[in-house]
């Protein structure tokens, strides 16, 4: 049986919030290195990678309310 990372096996000693948090972390690297320009890149690929960093600044600023909203009520909630 091929070895599987440590997240995937059945009866891990992960958390859930450590699954969210690594999950979050390679979703994150992914996207960055979506959008890394290189010197190597084509004009038309250097156009589409600055509009990758363009779209994913735009969704966390539309992301941003109900992040803030999210904080809030969680507060409200401790207190």
């Amino acid at each position: 049986m091929p070895d599987l990372p440590d997240n995937n096996e059945p009866n891990s000693d992960k958390k859930p919030t450590d699954l969210l948090l690594d999950k979050a972390a390679d979703s994150f690297k992914w996207w960055n290195n979506l959008a890394t320009l290189n010197k190597e890149d084509s004009i038309l690929m250097t156009i589409f990678k600055i509009s990758i960093r363009i779209v994913g600044i735009l969704l966390m600023i539309a992301i941003s309310p109900f992040a803030l909203i999210g904080l809030i009520v969680a507060f409200m909630a401790v207190i």
